[in-house]
C-alpha cells in the first residue's frame, strides 16, 4: 500500500426530512446565497418550493440561477459568476445532479479567477480560493457532493474539462434518498453506472495493483451498485435501494478507494468526455457503452480478468463480459454509439478530441491514438 492523505471535510447529513436545517447550515456561511438548481424537476417535485419556504422567515437572501444544463457549460458559468459578484453572494446552494454541483464548485471558485477562468482548466492548475458550496444532490451519480472536483464543457473549443482543488469541497452535502425517487428509470440507470465507473476505473487503472482492504471496498461498492441499481429501476421509491445508491455513489468519488493505490488515471472517462461535451449525451450513457468496448477490447489483461473474477465470480473472460453486458441490458441501457444516432465519420473526431484530453493530462504516453479509435469503433456496434 502507497503511502496516502485522505481527509474530507464535507460535512454530511444522511436520511429523510434532514432539510429542516438547512436554513441553519447555510447561514453559517452568510446571508447571500446563490440558489442555484436544473430545469424544471426541482419544481415539479415541490422541492423548490420547500426550499424557498424554509428560508422565509430567516435573515438569508436567495438569488436564484435555474436551468443549469447537463454538462454544465463555461457560458452558464460565467453568468453564474457575473450574478454573484454583481448581488455579492456569500454562500451558494447547489440543488439537483452533479451537472449543478459542479457548477456550484466552478461558479464558487471563478468569483476570484474570473480572469482567465478557462486557463484554470486548461493548464490544470488548482484555485485557493473559493465561496463556500451547500450541495443538495437530486440523483445518485456523480458523487460532487463528497468531492473536490467539478467538471465543465466549453462549447466552443468543444472541450470538456475537470478542475481539481481542495476548495471546491462542499461545506455540507445533504443525502435524502427520497429526493432521488422521481428520477426516471433511464436516468437512474445511467446515474448508477455513472457511480459504478468510478470505481471500476480506479480498479482498472491503480498504479499499486495488489489485494487489500481498499480493492476490498472496491469489490463491495461494485457489488453494490449492480445489486440495488436492478431494484432502483424496478421500484423507482424503494428507500433500502435509493438509500444504498445514494451512499454507494457518494462513497464512490471521494477518495476512500484511492488511499493506498497511488497514480490512478480515468481513461475511460477521457474518452467519454468528447460524447457528452460534444453531442450532449447523458455521461453514464456514454461511460457504459465505452466501458463495455473497453473490457471488450482488454479483456485478456490481468486487471480486467480479475475485475470478472472478483465481481462476477467467473475466471473465463468471455462469461464475465456477458455477465456484465446482462446488467447493462437489466438497467435498460443502450449498448452502441450507433444507436444514439452518431455517424460513423464523428469517430476521427472524437478520437483526436480525446487524445488532446490525454495530452492535456499528460497521459498521452499510456494509450495511443490508434488504440483510442479502436475502442470507438468497438463502441460504435
Amino acid at each position: 500500500m502507497k503511502n496516502f492523505v485522505w481527509q474530507i471535510p464535507t460535512k454530511i447529513l444522511f436520511g429523510k426530512d434532514i432539510l429542516a436545517t438547512l436554513p441553519r447550515e447555510t447561514l453559517n456561511y452568510g446571508q447571500g446565497i446563490l440558489f442555484l438548481y436544473g430545469r424544471d424537476s426541482i419544481k415539479k417535485t415541490g422541492l423548490y418550493e420547500k426550499i424557498k419556504a424554509l428560508f422565509k422567515e430567516t435573515e438569508g437572501k436567495l438569488i436564484e440561477l435555474g436551468g443549469i444544463k447537463p454538462s454544465p457549460t463555461l457560458e452558464q458559468v460565467l453568468e453564474g459568476i457575473n450574478l454573484a459578484q454583481k448581488e455579492k453572494i456569500e454562500v451558494i446552494l447547489a440543488v439537483g445532479g452533479g451537472s449543478v454541483i459542479d457548477a456550484g464548485k466552478a461558479i464558487a471558485c471563478g468569483v476570484f479567477y474570473k480572469e482567465g477562468f478557462w486557463e484554470l482548466f486548461e493548464k490544470r492548475k488548482s484555485p485557493e480560493k473559493a465561496l463556500p458550496l451547500i450541495a443538495i444532490p437530486t440523483v445518485s451519480g456523480t458523487g460532487s457532493e463528497l468531492n473536490e472536483v467539478c467538471v465543465i464543457t466549453n462549447e466552443e473549443k468543444k472541450l470538456k474539462l475537470s478542475l481539481r482543488g481542495r476548495v471546491l469541497y462542499p461545506k455540507v452535502a445533504f443525502l435524502d434518498p427520497t429526493l432521488t425517487f422521481s428520477v426516471p428509470k433511464n436516468y437512474t440507470a445511467y446515474a448508477s453506472f455513472d457511480a459504478f465507473s468510478h470505481v471500476l476505473e480506479t480498479f482498472l487503472h491503480r498504479e499499486h495493483k495488489e489485494e487489500g482492504l481498499t480493492e476490498d471496498f472496491m469489490v463491495v461498492l461494485m457489488k453494490n451498485l449492480i445489486k440495488w441499481s436492478k431494484l432502483a429501476i424496478k421500484e423507482p421509491e424503494n428507500f433500502k435501494a435509493r438509500a444504498n445508491l445514494m451512499w454507494a455513489s457518494s462513497l464512490a468519488l471521494c477518495g476512500l478507494i484511492r488511499a493506498g493505490i497511488g497514480v490512478c488515471r480515468f481513461k475511460i472517462h477521457a474518452l467519454e468526455h468528447t460524447l457528452s461535451g460534444v453531442f450532449g449525451i447523458p455521461h453514464g450513457l456514454g461511460l457504459a457503452i465505452l466501458s463495455q468496448a473497453w473490457l471488450k477490447k482488454y479483456s485478456q489483461t490481468p486487471m480486467v480478468k480479475k475485475f470478472f473474477e472478483k465481481v462476477f465470480k467467473t475466471k473465463d473472460s468471455e462469461k464475465g463480459l456477458s455477465l456484465f453486458i446482462s446488467w447493462l441490458k437489466e438497467l435498460g441501457i443502450p449498448l452502441s454509439l450507433k444507436e444514439l444516432a452518431i455517424k460513423k465519420e464523428d469517430l476521427k473526431f472524437l478520437t483526436n478530441q480525446a487524445y488532446f484530453i490525454y495530452e492535456l493530462y499528460g497521459a498521452h504516453r499510456e494509450i495511443s491514438k490508434e488504440e483510442i479509435e479502436e475502442i470507438f469503433e468497438m463502441a460504435y456496434e
